[in-house]
């Protein structure tokens, strides 16, 4: 919830604005579809972590081979 007592919006608020309207508008300002599009969006965020996250675990699990001096 934002607070209504501060005069000027942070930049992150401005960016959030800025974004919440595009998404409205390629929605064709319907609310239930730019909401589906977000939570959509946010699925596919995560499952990209994920994979990154299992990436990570398996290079650190996995031991550096020493390059062989020609």
């Amino acid at each position: 919830m934002r607070d209504t007592n501060r005069t000027s919006p942070t930049i992150d608020e401005d960016r959030y604005e800025g974004a919440i309207t595009e998404v409205i508008a390629a929605c064709d300002s319907d609310l239930h579809s730019a909401l589906r599009a977000l939570l959509i969006a946010n699925e596919v965020l995560e499952a990209e972590v994920a994979i990154l996250r299992r990436q990570q675990q398996h290079m650190l699990r996995t031991p550096k081979r020493n390059a062989k001096a020609a």
